[in-house]
């Protein structure tokens, strides 16, 4: 990470979601109106004067499960919202904007966003100089996983273990180890109260992916090593499934690349479509 920065993969998918609103047609799937001004100007200017450079199918691709994904969990967290869930955990929250974007009816969400310490600093002194205030149900969880555990920066911070919450992780569990990946979804199963819900994104094994879809994880993988954030790790669904009923989960929901563009890309004229490399999981605790 570069002193004084975010991470790049947290530049990189604001920048995405950025693009989304630059190149994309209407209906926006996701609308990060933040991205830019998290950005800055001069990164703004060298978008819209370079636009071009993300025309292709492979960054569409990528553009397409960006924006898609931070549509479906806070589509999934209204829901639980409307179902008596209050806490929002943002697990690896990066710049997303969706503590500075809460809409009006979802005022009484407690919103936790925990992340590296270097992130959330940028972040935080971001907001300062863009004036937009800390809103007064955000809460700030800053956890260097090489010193400190999930469980152990949630317990010190004012999280209501208590009440069930909804948590999302995404574009995050490809970074890190297999067992770092279970470990964190362990700490929901037992440390989240009943009802509890989870979203994560999980990236498919290239063995099982067609030489389209793998065309596009290779560009991802290779971008991310250059930049010293490497893939680390990749889950086949149903195997993944298993283990989560075996921690405790009582109900999973598979939400891929048919499902994703059923719901959210019919009837488009731009071409965005999403790749088939990656799955959405949305794993409940019983009541």
């Amino acid at each position: 990470m570069e002193e004084g920065r975010p991470g790049w993969t947290a530049e990189g998918i604001a920048r995405m979601r950025a693009l989304h609103l630059l190149l994309d047609d209407d209906p926006k799937i996701f609308e990060d109106n933040l991205a830019l001004p998290f950005l800055g100007s001069e990164e703004t200017i060298r978008l819209k004067t370079n636009l071009d450079a993300y025309q292709t199918s492979e960054l569409g691709s990528l553009r397409a499960v960006f924006v898609m994904r931070h549509r479906y969990a806070e589509d999934e967290l209204g829901e639980a919202f409307q179902h008596g869930i209050s806490q929002y955990v943002i697990l690896g929250a990066g710049l997303d904007p969706f503590a500075y974007q809460c809409p009006d009816a979802m005022q009484r969400l407690h919103i936790y966003e925990v992340d590296h310490p270097p992130t959330q600093q940028w972040k935080r002194q971001r907001l300062e100089e863009l004036g937009i205030p800390i809103p007064a149900n955000l809460t700030f969880i800053p956890i260097d996983f090489e010193v400190q555990t999930l469980a152990e920066g949630m317990a010190a911070s004012d999280f209501k273990h208590k009440e069930p919450a909804f948590f999302s992780w995404l574009g995050v569990t490809q970074y890190l180890t297999e067992e770092a990946v279970l470990e964190t979804l362990k700490y929901v199963s037992t440390h989240a109260a009943p009802g509890s819900e989870i979203v994560f994104q999980i990236v498919l094994p290239q063995s099982i992916l067609s030489a389209d879809d793998q065309a596009v994880v290779t560009t991802a993988i290779e971008r991310a090593s250059q930049h010293g954030e490497p893939w680390l790790s990749f889950f086949e669904p149903q195997a993944l499934e298993a283990r989560l009923m075996a921690m405790g989960f009582n109900r999973v929901t598979h939400f891929g690349s048919a499902e994703a563009s059923a719901r959210y890309f019919q009837g488009r004229t731009d071409g965005l479509a999403l790749p088939n490399y990656f799955e959405l999981i949305k794993a409940d605790l019983p009541q």
